[in-house]
């Protein structure tokens, strides 16, 4: 019988209150700058980061962690579309958010701070408060009066907290609805840029956006990085933990209503499509732009001279040794990080150097797999070099080139799923914006598992068939 280490189970504690929390495990938002508080609230416990609230929601569901710490916006949904889970009374931690400038910028923030004295002075922002945050809220969305001109850039993060909301294909809620206004006193559009959390900084420092909104605490560290303008939210932090009659609940939910949800209510099903029309798109140009470069790097390392012949060695070796979303991340925040260059181009640059090595590696593989007789056979029938190799060489190096392209091929289709770290929505990114209007993860990355299979699957049958009409 083979036995499971105790160590790989997952405990579970019955949490009835704040006090049973001592020594558990407690999930907080990265975005979240009270850790000292925290940490005095509950002496003992281990803190787990997550990037999102829906990640946050599913470890609790799943026993991962015993309770979670979240934001006053985000608290009624989450409750609301998770029965399992309750709020527990814990000591007050009041809360801060505020937007994120480049450190240079004193000036826009400055005219940031003006704005927003304004609107709390008029009661804008307490009716933008009543309009997302309490009970049974119209959620009337804000439609920007500015169409002309040079965009106001903000970076953003649907599902982060309860302050940013994606309906309808576009970024609404609290947070897009302030900066809409921000930007229509400034008099100029505004264009929201979604990205993943780890690039918000990145971005913001390389020129890509010219703010960030993504309910950051201010705190002395971050301050080093980036100017922060004064809080356009104050609140406090709640304490989240299961019931014990979660199961039961739980049951009551049909895999009917779960799909109806995540893919057919506010036409969820458009953001996967989107997805896989980027994910696509990235795909196809990757490949084909990266199999003309791999054939001339091959050519390079077959008949080129020595130089070109070491550069070729050197840019195989080299691509072939870094991890693919650090030449995606140096690519878009620094080679094009002060350019206009958009963000699908760029990762089709960087997938097309990345899949040229693979490329390359395949077609020279496959060409030395012959033996150096065929090529001396083409010569004595009076073929020229270039003859040689098409009409002798390369009939018989087909079928090992083709073998390990499709595995390039294939793999570069997983590789591209990491685009969104450049705010690019393809079908692994949507994946996490209907996990945050959702907090289901199931249903979404069950789709979106099956449309990857299925393009894996498509891309070998097509190299399968070429190969076929090849050999024939």
């Amino acid at each position: 019988m083979l036995l499971l280490p105790a160590a790989g189970c997952v405990r579970h504690v019955e949490v009835h209150s704040a006090e049973d929390l001592s020594g558990a495990r407690i999930g907080v938002l990265t975005s979240m700058g009270h850790h000292e508080q925290l940490q005095a609230a509950f002496p003992g416990a281990e803190f787990l980061h997550y990037e999102e609230l829906p990640s946050l929601c599913l470890a609790l569901r799943n026993g991962k962690i015993d309770a979670l710490v979240c934001r006053e916006p985000g608290l009624a949904e989450l409750l609301r579309s998770n029965p399992s889970l309750t709020e527990l009374p814990f000591a007050e931690v009041r809360d801060s958010v505020a937007v994120a400038f480049q450190l240079s910028e004193t000036e826009m923030a400055g005219r940031f701070n003006a704005f927003l004295r304004q609107i709390r002075e008029d009661g804008t922002l307490a009716g933008m408060e009543a309009n997302w945050f309490a009970p049974d809220a119209p959620r009337t969305f804000y439609h920007s009066h500015v169409r002309e001109g040079v965009p106001f850039r903000v970076g953003i993060e649907v599902g982060q907290s309860g302050l940013t909301v994606m309906e309808d294909g576009e970024e609404t809620g609290f947070e897009p609805e302030l900066m809409r206004r921000f930007a229509d006193h400034m008099g100029v559009p505004v264009r929201f840029v979604e990205m993943t959390g780890t690039g918000m900084i990145p971005a913001l420092v390389s020129g890509r956006v010219d703010a960030l909104v993504d309910a950051i605490a201010p705190t002395p560290e971050r301050s080093r990085s980036v100017l922060f303008s004064d809080p356009y939210y104050r609140g406090r932090l709640h304490l989240v933990a299961r019931v014990p009659e979660s199961e039961a609940v739980r049951q009551h939910r049909t895999l009917g209503s779960a799909i109806r949800e995540n893919l057919f209510e506010e036409g969820r099903y458009l953001l996967i499509l989107r997805g896989l029309w980027y994910t696509l798109l990235i795909m196809l140009c990757s490949q084909f732009l990266g199999s003309i470069l791999g054939a001339g790097l091959c050519w390079m390392l077959l008949y080129g001279p020595p130089a070109l012949r070491k550069f070729a060695h050197g840019y195989c070796d080299f691509i072939e040794g870094i991890p693919i979303v650090v030449l995606l991340l140096f690519m878009f925040y620094v080679v094009f990080a002060s350019t206009p260059v958009a963000a699908v181009i760029v990762a089709i640059i960087a997938y097309s150097l990345h899949f040229a090595a693979g490329a390359c590696e395949s077609f020279h593989n496959g060409l030395e797999s012959v033996p150096r007789s065929q090529y001396e056979a083409g010569a004595a029938l009076g073929f020229r070099e270039w003859e040689t190799l098409r009409y002798v060489v390369l009939p018989q190096a087909a079928r090992q080139i083709l073998v390990l392209f499709k595995g390039k091929a294939v793999a570069l289709i997983e590789n591209t799923s990491i685009v969104g770290f450049i705010a690019i929505q393809d079908l692994t990114k949507v994946t996490d914006i209907i996990r945050t209007q959702t907090y289901n993860s199931l249903i979404p990355l069950v789709v979106v598992g099956l449309l990857y299979f299925l393009l894996a699957k498509l891309i070998g049958w097509v190299v399968d068939r070429l190969g076929d009409h090849l050999l024939k």
